[in-house]
């Protein structure tokens, strides 16, 4: 039974963060997929959903992909050191962040939003090209995904 939830949980993130997006519920995918693990999980901080706003398409700056960092804030909540003076346990925490970054450049090919989505959001040509191209959509699928690696990477080490 318990992988069943676990499952549930994972399947739960994945179309919880597509549905934000797609809907317009939320607007950036950081906060898109930060919210979801939140919620999915049952740790929910406004002040810090509010805080990853700006990291969304890459922080219009050529950055990294908002959803990535989302999901990797979302990691530091469950796996960050608890003590700030505790080096081995700050070491630690390094790992779920490594393995939600290799498998998200293994999906999407990059970690950079304007290689993943192939235009710049902060050039009104290239964004209205990102809107006709279907972007609200290619990005909510890509935050469902990315809100699913990091649940089963949650998952899967609370369950190890």
């Amino acid at each position: 039974m318990p992988s069943m939830v676990s499952a549930d949980i994972v399947d739960e993130a994945e179309r919880r963060a597509y549905n934000y997006l797609s809907t317009r519920k939320t607007l950036a995918c950081s906060q898109t997929v930060l919210l979801t693990i939140q919620e999915v999980f049952g740790v929910r901080d406004d002040l810090m959903v509010k805080a990853v706003g700006p990291l969304a398409g890459g922080s219009r700056i050529y950055s990294l992909c908002g959803a990535l960092i989302g999901g990797a804030i979302a990691l530091g909540m469950f796996f960050g050191s608890e003590r700030l003076d505790d080096f081995d346990a700050l070491v630690k925490s390094y790992e779920p962040i490594k393995d939600y970054y290799r498998k998200f450049e293994r999906e999407f090919g990059s970690r950079y939003c304007i290689a993943i989505i192939g235009y710049d959001l902060n050039n009104p040509n290239e964004r209205q090209k990102w809107l006709d191209s279907g972007g609200w959509e290619k990005c909510s699928r890509l935050c469902g995904k990315a809100a699913r690696m990091v649940a089963e990477i949650i998952v899967s080490r609370k369950q190890a």
